[in-house]
């Protein structure tokens, strides 16, 4: 069972080695960060997000409450009632066993529940289909596909604009 809460600088020492290779870190994070990933960027990150009343940042914690995921929650339009999820990673070594499914299941609850939004987005590059088929088992559904969003070395990859709404 997975718990969040808001992302801290002591988090970053762990965040640091959930991502080994350039082309995964790429998927998460585009180009918003320096591969590697340096605890100086997430300090910097977590200042910005500070600065800013519609970002936040928050991480999913295991059983023993230790680090295991992070996402951010970003562009809050209170008017439109929504929010985007973005940086959605789980550490490299917990991949497959589940958690990244209920971490973004309690990053929709604290939209619906906590935030009050009726509308949740996210985006996945069309080559990390395990992140989107994981989205799909959550509720979010495809709505719209911009077939070259970002280019990595010699690939272009299109990104899945996905969105689940509060019933």
């Amino acid at each position: 069972m997975l718990r969040i809460r808001p992302f801290k600088i002591s988090d970053a020492h762990l965040m640091i080695n959930w991502i080994k290779e350039e082309r995964v870190f790429k998927m998460w994070c585009a180009d918003k960060f320096n591969y590697p990933l340096t605890i100086e960027q997430l300090k910097a990150y977590k200042d910005e997000c500070e600065q800013n009343e519609l970002e936040w940042v928050l991480v999913a914690l295991d059983e023993k409450g230790i680090p295991v995921g992070h996402f951010s929650m970003r562009r809050i339009n209170y008017e439109k009632e929504s929010v985007h999820l973005g940086f959605i990673v789980i550490d490299e070594n917990k991949r497959g066993l589940g958690y990244g499914k209920e971490m973004v299941e309690l990053a929709v609850k604290y939209a619906f529940e906590l935030l009050k939004v009726k509308r949740v987005t996210l985006g996945v590059y069309d080559v990390n289909l395990t992140a989107k088929q994981c989205y799909e088992k959550v509720g979010f559904v495809t709505e719209t596909y911009d077939e070259e969003s970002f280019t990595y070395k010699d690939e272009t990859w299109g990104m899945f604009n996905m969105a689940i709404e509060r019933k």
